[in-house]
């Protein structure tokens, strides 16, 4: 099949007091080279204040594709849903009003989906980038889970990420899986993804990059230490529906804790990393990496890296 006979793509922005971003959120939309295929952006906000309210009034103009859908504390689940009711093509990609995409990512996602039909959703690579330096690119590992076995273990256990700025689906699979869950307000991303992949394939395009991924103060996941409690709530709420995954909870609590040590260790903070990498112990004892962590860790903090640097010369600690 090629990519034409896919149908249309609707894409979807969420937007919550995000005036300052947005345009250039669907201007990275407008510019795909796969642009064409799109049928429908429908941005779907949630109240936000009158600086962003006029923003999105000026959007209305740019394209006839452009349709605002305003609500009142919705919340990203609900406001997605409603979005992908209010359009009508076969084809769906999501992007957040502070995300941006690069030219190609949609023009490779349906030359994905169009030589794979068995597959249902295609996510791409993506990094992050700090809102006042948004030259200076941190590309995100994305694993890649094209030939799992079993999607829906391999997901919970290592949670590629996906997110939903770096997806384009079929929509009969997203109505298949029920859409997103409305009753949770964070991590509502993951547990689609999860529950999604029970139920369909998914494809990776790691690299390139294709989505630039915005990370300001204001983002949930930059409240580190709130997260291990949304974690453990996310995957008790997959096990729920899947009980076999119950066992591998603390496998997975336990990743997620050291990657949260090693962000907290990269922003300078090693009291708090060293709290992370000891939960991730604690939770899974045989863990190589975090030990290995914890070890790295204590020799910063020591000054040994530096000694064993200057005595060992180029060896890498």
């Amino acid at each position: 099949m090629s990519a034409a006979g896919l149908g249309s793509v609707a894409v979807i922005l969420t937007c919550y007091n995000e005036g300052a971003w947005i345009e250039q959120a669907v201007s990275s939309v407008l510019a795909q080279t796969a642009a064409d295929a799109i049928s429908e952006i429908v941005v779907a906000d949630d109240g936000s204040d009158a600086a962003t309210v006029a923003v999105l009034e000026r959007l209305r103009g740019l394209d006839a594709r452009i349709t605002v859908l305003r609500h009142g504390g919705y919340g990203t689940s609900r406001n997605r849903n409603a979005a992908v009711r209010h359009c009508s093509a076969p084809l769906i990609a999501f992007l957040d009003a502070d995300d941006l995409w690069m030219p190609g990512k949609l023009a490779a996602q349906l030359q994905a989906l169009a030589e794979h039909p068995e597959t249902g959703l295609v996510y791409t690579g993506f990094c992050l980038f700090q809102n006042h330096a948004p030259d200076a690119l941190t590309p995100v590992r994305v694993l890649d889970h094209t030939d799992s076995r079993d999607l829906a273990l391999s997901y919970f256990l290592s949670d590629p990420p996906v997110i939903p700025s770096s997806v384009l689906l079929r929509r009969s699979v997203f109505e298949l899986a029920g859409g997103f869950d409305e009753s949770l307000r964070v991590f509502e991303d993951t547990e689609f993804f999860g529950r999604l992949a029970r139920i369909t394939r998914y494809r990776a395009l790691v690299d390139p990059h294709y989505v630039h991924k915005r990370n300001h103060g204001s983002s949930i996941t930059n409240k580190r230490q709130d997260l291990m409690m949304h974690h453990a709530f996310v995957a008790f709420y997959l096990a729920r529906s899947e009980p076999r995954l119950l066992a591998h909870i603390p496998r997975r609590l336990s990743e997620r804790a050291r990657k949260l040590g090693n962000l907290e260790a990269r922003d300078g903070r090693p009291d708090s990393a060293s709290r992370f990498y000891r939960l991730a112990l604690a939770l899974r004892p045989v863990s190589a990496l975090a030990w290995i962590n914890l070890a790295m860790l204590k020799l910063r903090v020591t000054g040994l890296v530096y000694h064993l640097r200057t005595s060992v010369g180029s060896t890498k600690v």
